[in-house]
């Protein structure tokens, strides 16, 4: 008997929610691997490439090589008003790495 085991290089899917008006700023860790580098995000309308694009975050990712670890801070400086949205973070030159919903509600 043979199992198969299937992956995927989907985004690792992150939901995001903030109150409307608030300063963003997440941060979180990946255990376990380097990706350090450069990164755009985007706020979109929806899951849509072609969606409107409503803010872009600005965003670090620093490896630990001691702990093994890569530190993500992503912040937004843009209000956003209440609704659901779609964001997406990219590693410049290589893959989406994260993505989900945006829940902005009071």
């Amino acid at each position: 008997m043979t199992n198969t085991i299937f992956v995927s290089q989907d985004a690792v899917e992150l939901g995001l929610a903030w109150y409307p008006g608030d300063p963003v700023s997440l941060t979180w860790r990946v255990a376990a691997v380097n990706w350090s580098g450069t990164y755009t995000a985007k706020l979109r309308d929806n899951s849509s490439p072609d969606s409107t694009e409503l803010a872009t975050f600005t965003v670090t990712a620093t490896y630990d090589a001691v702990n093994l670890w890569t530190t993500f801070l992503v912040t937004l400086a843009t209000a956003i008003p209440t609704g659901s949205y779609w964001w997406s973070c990219k590693q410049t030159g290589g893959v989406t790495r994260f993505s989900g919903m945006v829940n902005v509600n009071a």
